[in-house]
């Protein structure tokens, strides 16, 4: 049989059981938005470009090696015998665009090119230029996410 006291105690622990669903619950959401602001900012961070560059001064094997850099991080073109970059008040000179982050003029086993680099969107994309027709084509894409 169920007393007054037996009811009060049931509807204090049922009680004091909401109260910790309602705040563990409300912990978990501001978690999510935390996290979701972290993300945010990590991906922002990932699609801001600093420092972008072509650099042929590593080494590997006997063949340098061109690399465009950006970020603390690098991406490998191929060997090459020597890299010289092309500053920006010449990009229109030698039919670069002037949103180019970076371009160099490459000697290579197969001859002299060109290489630039833009940002479309989330990712940069590289152009190589070919030297018969001195026009460039689209040579990689790199994701940036």
């Amino acid at each position: 049989m169920l007393t007054r006291q037996k009811i009060k105690g049931h509807i204090i622990m049922l009680s004091f059981f909401s109260i910790f669903s309602v705040t563990s619950c409300q912990n978990d959401a501001s978690t999510k938005n935390e996290s979701s602001a972290e993300n945010k900012e990590v991906t922002a961070q990932k699609t801001t470009l600093k420092d972008v560059n072509f650099d042929c001064s590593m080494i590997m094997g006997n063949d340098k090696m061109l690399y465009l850099k950006y970020n603390n991080a690098a991406v490998g073109m191929g060997a090459v015998l020597s890299c010289t970059p092309i500053e920006a008040k010449d990009f229109k000179n030698r039919n670069i665009p002037v949103a180019a982050l970076a371009a160099c003029s490459v000697e290579s086993a197969q001859g002299n090119t060109v290489y630039y680099a833009i940002k479309d969107g989330d990712a940069i994309y590289i152009f190589k230029e070919n030297a018969n027709s001195k026009i460039y084509n689209q040579h990689l894409i790199v994701p940036l996410i």
